[in-house]
């Protein structure tokens, strides 16, 4: 098989801890070239709305719950510059922020069905739109995840024959432990597997594709916990991907891009397991026309190292 790049980026406009860029119509439009230039062929919009912030108009949410005003309807935007490029556009979905995390799973189900229904009827229509996305990112089945993802994915395959995608996370690293509790200790792969075993069967004939984020195992361990998850995921008919994550945990701000020698291990590190590599996120840590000039950089050096391994 011939070396993977990354060829898929989350968009993050409705963020929880990076900033937004304020791009308008023409930035995006540049981005988008950018995307085909740099082989991206899939883009998945990480969530259509977060709290009181939405992407797009949405009297699913607003019906239910207060939110700010929509002064562009970015999913449309994201559509139409993806259908114009022939990429890939995957959705996601709604996250309360709240509900589920009060463990109100019932209310977090029922706002994202509505959403659902309303989201297939305005948007269903366009070329781009290819898969969906899976919000609501878990390590483990706590918070009712099954519940709220199996019946939120079972409602997008009544709709559609569209794809559906996760994107959860290792609790590999040992700084993500805040006391001394067991729960709370990092997991080997081992025990990755165990409880992941459960939930892909859960997922089986429901989701597609399975994208686990690679910055929460450490870095020098990242191929055992995409191995064993492989092995596991195609058990279940469930294909895996890889979230390889262009910003860096490990600066004492949140969040510069990554280090190129960073990213280039962890490229390799998952090249064996994978069938798609994207990345947490293209647009501000790894595009030429980012805010942070050090993502200027890192495209430059990734360029390089992809044509070091022959990808280009």
């Amino acid at each position: 098989m011939s070396y993977q790049a990354i060829s898929g980026t989350f968009l993050d406009e409705i963020s929880v801890d990076i900033p937004s860029q304020n791009w308008g119509e023409r930035e995006w439009a540049r981005e988008f070239d950018t995307f085909v230039e740099a082989g991206i062929d899939t883009v998945v919009l990480i969530r259509l709305g977060l709290g009181e912030r939405l992407a797009c108009p949405s009297r699913a949410v607003t019906d239910r719950l207060p939110a700010l005003p929509v002064h562009v309807d970015l999913v449309q935007l994201f559509l139409d510059l993806a259908a114009e490029r022939d990429i890939d556009f995957f959705l996601g979905l709604y996250d309360s922020h709240y509900h589920w995390y009060r463990y109100d799973w019932r209310t977090e189900v029922d706002i994202n069905l509505a959403v659902i229904d309303e989201m297939w009827q305005r948007y269903g229509g366009s070329p781009a739109l290819r898969g969906w996305y899976l919000p609501h990112e878990t390590t483990d089945t706590s918070l009712r995840i099954l519940d709220i993802n199996t019946t939120l994915a079972a409602r997008l395959r009544e709709i559609s024959e569209l794809p559906i995608l996760v994107s959860p996370f290792f609790h590999g690293r040992a700084d993500m432990a805040t006391s001394t509790d067991p729960r709370q200790r990092p997991r080997s792969p081992e025990e990755h597997v165990r409880i992941w075993e459960e939930i892909f069967q859960r997922y089986a004939g429901l989701v597609d594709y399975c994208a686990f984020q690679d910055g929460t195992v450490e870095l020098a361990r990242s191929a055992e916990y995409f191995a064993a998850t492989a092995e596991a995921a195609s058990r279940h008919g469930i294909a895996s991907w890889a979230n390889i994550e262009t910003f860096d945990r490990d600066m004492p701000i949140r969040f510069p891009p990554t280090d190129w020698r960073k990213l280039a291990h962890k490229i390799d590190a998952v090249q064996p397991y994978v069938e798609k590599i994207i990345t947490f996120e293209f647009s501000h840590f790894l595009s030429p026309n980012s805010v942070w000039p050090a993502a200027r950089n890192l495209y430059d050096r990734y360029g390089e190292f992809l044509t070091s391994r022959g990808a280009r």
